[in-house]
């Protein structure tokens, strides 16, 4: 055929020719999963299909069949396009036959593999891999990209691309794991883990402290009640209280707040109760007040109840002096030097020295290292009436002293601690000092001590002052209440101002505040107003340190009419206790048909502050301004406690804490109502503790008003 004609052929036929390709298998279409890799030459940059080199396999470096490109030489004729044609067709089943069949979704597997996945029976997730790693081979010949305009240059060729991937391993290690297994483990793995961590969540909850206060031991802050065992509860029906009547009431005292009690006397005596202070024996009951077995029984049901026992030993006038004889050592020393170890105020300083009189060398005379440290600190312009000797100089074969075997003896019957009365006449005792710092071991760190204040008063060295600051745990101090507020306020800052109190820590013992005592009148009795004694002990229990009431004063007894009874005058602040004007007791003080040993206290003045003390007891252990002593202000340690206010019988106390709500106590011990400015000091509050119709309310400080024998307990808003 000339060229004419084969142009006419090819300009005839080119339509045609160009829907046989558009029109061809459709395999040969779905074998181009990835069109945008082998884009159409652009016209005119048509690459010489002679210069195409050798395509190798990556895996096996071997050179690639490569089909011979047909032309438009040999396509413009039928059989050159049917030639053509065969070679795409059978080079796509080539590739069919060699690789597993794909389709344009990877994931999904072709039919026809359905024999070979049978016969190699490979995992799902090894198919699954393995279809999504298999090699895509490209392309078919773009059929457009076939004919160009014959008029343009040069002749496009027709080359077919074919990109190869390795196929991964048909077997991977983690396929053979236990899967449902290792699901199983993980989910209970998370399980444990969430509830792990929601246990340690709620224990930390749970064991987070209620409130922000700084600890304390059982007897700092806490309510102490005085009783007179022979006039709180007769049950022997003899007219004489006993011990079995003070067990008998301990839900009217675990009512009450209190976690203490203190029996002023229980020992035998010439005459009891009359002659209660002459007493015989510190180691024996007296037998009106019952037997051992009963002290016993009181002691378990304090304790079970979380309340501890407190009793006075009178040494004045029942020791002569403390020379009579020392504590012979039964224990080794070690002992006693561990006691000292454990507890936190034993830090006796003696780099003071304690004048004493020379003292021969005798054979009899047991030197220790104490008594040489304080003979080479001592000083000699001292008089020598003031000079002490804290020496275990006395024969080793000498009778133990008698308040070492009482305390002794009632530490075995678990008593909590001790009232040492009369300790400020022993104060010149060459022997005190020795003696108190082994009753102090004796005691060991849970049990108490106490004593007067004058006991600190009266000590004129500085060695004497410091053994009883660091031997007690509490000193008592009775208030009176009798000359007015401005004398209250005197009292307490002449405590709170002293140098023991200066700078507060716990060295330092705690202030036992006495509100009533056996040694003083009853607080009814001395105040100008009856109906204010619950305002007086309010007052009392406001303060910082560890108050303390007598019996009988929270109900605003009196004292007895002694008129008939006049060889009981002494006797007068200790009449039986009024159980009929406690709500809902069934019992009095003894049976009707029993005449009590003393007369009766007239009845109690009428007072809206019935409950101020029950409430204000058991606010006191829970309120942290008020039952600590002392707080961090301005990165020092003083008194959380300031008199604000004192004239006219009208006192203001101020109780505050760093980041608590401060408490003020409003109290008018006079007999005219009050009404008063008080916004200098305070804007308004509300009543947490008082009269009962004031209960829960605002109060403003602009007006205030306050009726005779009334207190509030206001708490400030922050």
């Amino acid at each position: 055929m000339d060229l004419k004609n084969s142009e006419n052929f090819s300009s005839s036929t080119s339509p045609l020719t160009q829907r046989l390709f558009i029109k061809q298998d459709p395999q040969d279409e779905e074998a181009s999963d990835c069109p945008l890799l082998t884009p159409s030459p652009p016209l005119g940059n048509t690459p010489d299909p002679l210069e195409t080199p050798t395509m190798f396999n990556p895996l096996e470096e071997t050179p690639l069949e490569i089909t011979p490109t047909p032309t438009l030489d040999n396509l413009n004729s039928e059989d050159g396009l049917k030639a053509f044609i065969d070679i795409v067709n059978s080079n796509n089943k080539k590739h069919m036959v060699e690789e597993e069949p794909s389709s344009r979704d990877p994931m999904v597997e072709s039919s026809s593999s359905e024999e070979s996945s049978s016969i190699t029976k490979e995992p799902v997730c090894t198919q699954l891999l393995t279809q999504l790693n298999t090699a895509y081979q490209h392309l078919a010949p773009d059929a457009q990209a076939i004919f160009y305009n014959q008029e343009t240059s040069g002749k496009p060729p027709l080359v077919g691309i074919q990109l190869v991937v390795p196929k991964p391993p048909k077997d991977y290690s983690f396929t053979r794991w236990n899967w449902p297994r290792i699901r199983q483990a993980c989910f209970w793995l998370m399980v444990c883990v969430l509830t792990l961590s929601t246990g340690l969540v709620i224990r930390g909850i749970v064991s987070m402290p209620k409130k922000c206060a700084p600890p304390t031991e059982w007897w700092q802050g806490k309510l102490f009640y005085e009783i007179f065992p022979g006039s709180f509860q007769d049950t022997s029906r003899n007219g004489v209280g006993d011990i079995r009547g003070i067990t008998m009431r301990m839900d009217y005292l675990k009512n009450l707040g209190v976690k203490a009690i203190r029996l002023n006397s229980i020992f035998s005596s010439s005459g009891y109760p009359e002659h209660y202070p002459s007493i015989t024996s510190l180691t024996r009951i007296d037998h009106n007040l019952g037997s051992v077995e009963d002290f016993q029984e009181l002691v378990d049901t304090l304790h079970r109840n979380g309340m501890s026992l407190i009793l006075d030993f009178p040494l004045h006038p029942f020791v002569d002096e403390l020379r009579g004889g020392l504590m012979k050592r039964t224990e080794p020393k070690s002992q006693g030097a561990e006691m000292k170890e454990g507890r936190r105020r034993r830090h006796i300083d003696i780099k003071h020295a304690i004048p004493q009189s020379p003292i021969h060398n005798t054979t009899d005379q047991i030197q220790t290292p104490l008594t040489l440290s304080l003979r080479e600190n001592m000083t000699r312009d001292e008089p020598k009436s003031e000079r002490y000797v804290a020496s275990n100089s006395v024969d080793p074969n000498q009778a133990e002293h008698e308040v070492t075997k009482a305390l002794k003896y009632w530490l075995r019957k678990r008593v909590d601690g001790f009232y040492l009365k009369g300790l400020e006449h022993y104060v010149n005792d060459i022997h005190f000092v020795h003696l108190l710092e082994d009753w102090r071991d004796i005691l060991g760190y849970q049990k108490i001590l106490i004593c007067n204040w004058k006991t600190l008063e009266s000590a004129k060295s500085e060695v004497v002052r410091k053994s009883i600051v660091d031997s007690m745990n509490l000193l008592d101090v009775t208030l009176k209440l009798s000359n007015g507020t401005r004398d209250i306020k005197r009292q307490v800052e002449l405590i709170t101002k002293s140098e023991l109190l200066r700078e507060p820590s716990l060295d330092h013992p705690w202030i036992h505040w006495s509100i009533g005592s056996i040694e003083t009148d009853r607080i009814t009795s001395s105040l100008s107003v009856k109906n204010a004694t619950a305002a007086a002990m309010l007052l009392g229990m406001m303060l910082p340190g560890t108050p303390s009431i007598f019996y009988g004063d929270e109900l605003g007894m009196r004292d007895c009419s002694c008129e008939d009874h006049r060889d009981l005058q002494h006797l007068h602040n200790v009449p039986p206790m009024p159980w009929e004007a406690v709500k809902d007791s069934m019992e009095r003080f003894s049976s009707s048909s029993v005449m009590p040993w003393l007369p009766v206290s007239p009845p109690a003045t009428p007072t809206s502050m019935n409950s101020a003390i029950v409430s204000m007891s058991h606010l006191r252990q829970i309120t942290t301004p008020i039952f600590v002593d002392s707080a961090l202000k301005h990165d020092h340690i003083s008194l959380n406690c300031d008199i604000r206010y004192a004239n006219d019988e009208l006192i203001v106390i101020e109780r505050w804490y760093p980041r608590q709500n401060t408490y003020v106590l409003v109290a008018n011990l006079g007999n005219v109502t009050q009404l008063r400015d008080l916004s200098s000091l305070y804007y308004d509050g509300r009543v947490v503790s008082g009269p009962l119709n004031k209960l829960n309310q605002s109060i403003y400080f602009r007006e205030f008003v306050i009726a005779p024998g009334e207190a509030f307990l206001i708490k400030l808003e922050k």
